[in-house]
């Protein structure tokens, strides 16, 4: 019998709470293999298998909290492993074997194994569509559910390149599926979506579905007399105290501990984007905007030990995004971000989104983030007092972007420009050091290319 601890899946984070299990006992898993859905204070993550083998003990349930170092799961013995019994050989034999494929296709599932095969068979991927990312470009697991990610996410109408798009995450809790732009659109027709129905990938309310009931139907926004309808409730509303727990959880430890240690000091302007050319990346010019600011002013782009008193001026930038989703805010990490080009900031940041909607994210994507970026504009908002994460000192909360008329010498121009919002530890940055960085941000922000 071999025994699996549940690994540290963060920085010293004390336990995880099981979401659910992937496997039963008596399965034969495949290293690398995920074993369960672990929630933990930063983010839902999942926990793959250190190694081949069966499934001897399951330690705990879904909703149970499962301390770090602790037993997660026992294995079997490698001779269980080999012996499989007569029915899980039926069982196999039962899976549909691939037998005509391009001959790309054909040498990707050279190596493919049984367990592949049923997970494509269950989350509906084609395997002759999936580019095999193992050795020999066989294809893993983690091959089919990135497919499978891909096309829930272009079903429900979320283009990776839009920004306005995927601001918010696809609503997995109760009641319908849906992308935030239905939701909205469903709204604005006063649709109840909990009448349609859903044409999208695992049952996803699209756009289509909710157009082609507004044809059905007249319009019940507003009623003949003028009277208004309140939209219908985006979530399940009870009335009765419901615990929180994962994200939320650790989101509200996260801002009492800052409150008590830090001394969060925000500074405020308005950053000049009239020379910006048309469908300008936002996200990745503001995150440009960050290492530029960090190389000017690199106090900013620091660790603080407070007890300590110590502080480390870190060599490379590691951004902080803040995400919305609906299991809460999670803040995964573009490291070296300093060293990227616009389209690999551009290609790291749908990678990380991507995560966070399907509740994939990796324990080091959430690690070593020397700042933090928070476009809360995306959705709305002019300025915030954004609150610094320890042992960060810094995070840049930007709103959204506005037009006004300005008077020049020249006469009156119209200027666009983002509100900037610059929160800092006091303790280890100056107000000095935190207007230079600040000045260095907006600068960067105002070049048209």
């Amino acid at each position: 019998m071999n025994v699996f601890n549940l690994p540290d899946l963060g920085e010293g984070l004390p336990d995880a709470e099981i979401v659910r299990w992937f496997v039963k006992v008596g399965d034969v898993v495949e290293a690398e293999q995920p074993l369960a859905e672990m929630e933990t204070a930063k983010a839902v993550v999942e926990v793959p298998s250190p190694q081949s083998g069966r499934i001897a003990i399951l330690h705990g349930k879904p909703g149970d909290v499962v301390e770090t170092g602790k037993p997660l799961v026992t294995f079997g013995n490698a001779e269980e492993f080999r012996s499989l019994t007569a029915k899980e050989q039926s069982d196999e034999d039962d899976i549909p074997k691939i037998t005509t494929l391009p001959s790309a296709a054909q040498a990707a599932l050279s190596q493919a194994s049984t367990p592949v095969q049923a997970l494509a068979r269950k989350l509906k991927v084609d395997l002759t569509t999936v580019q095999g990312s193992g050795q020999g470009n066989s294809i893993t697991l983690a091959d089919v559910r990135k497919a499978a990610d891909t096309a829930r996410i272009q079903n429900n109408g979320i283009s990776s390149n839009d920004e306005e798009q995927t601001a918010v995450a696809i609503d997995f809790g109760k009641g319908v599926r849906a992308a935030p732009k239905v939701r909205s659109a469903a709204s604005a027709h006063g649709i109840d979506m909990r009448n349609l129905r859903p044409t999208g990938h695992q049952d996803n309310v699209t756009l289509a579905d909710v157009q082609k009931k507004r044809v059905q139907q007249p319009e019940t926004r507003m009623a003949a007399t003028g009277s208004y309808k309140l939209p219908e409730r985006t979530q399940e509303v009870t009335g009765k105290p419901v615990p929180i727990r994962g994200e939320r959880r650790s989101m509200a430890l996260n801002m009492a501990k800052a409150r008590d240690t830090i001394v969060n000091t925000t500074v405020y302007d308005m950053a000049d984007i009239s020379a910006w050319p048309e469908k300008q990346d936002i996200s990745a010019r503001l995150i440009r905007a960050v290492c530029a600011a960090s190389m000017v002013e690199p106090a900013l782009n620091a660790w603080f030990d407070g007890e300590k008193m110590e502080r480390t001026l870190l060599q490379h930038v590691n951004v902080a995004i803040a995400v919305d989703s609906s299991h809460g805010l999670s803040v995964p990490v573009i490291h070296n971000a300093d060293t990227k080009t616009a389209q690999e900031l551009r290609a790291s940041l749908n990678e990380l989104r991507e995560a966070v909607y399907a509740k994939r994210l990796k324990p080091e994507q959430l690690q070593n983030a020397t700042i933090t970026l928070s476009n809360f504009g995306m959705i709305a908002g002019t300025f915030a007092t954004p609150i610094v994460t320890p042992p960060q000192v810094a995070i840049v909360g930007t709103g959204r972007i506005m037009q006004e008329l300005r008077l020049t010498a020249s006469g009156i121009v119209n200027v666009r420009h983002i509100p900037v919002s610059l929160s800092f530890d006091h303790r280890a940055v100056t107000g000095g050091d935190a207007v230079r960085f600040l000045a260095a941000f907006i600068a960067d922000l105002g070049l048209p290319y």
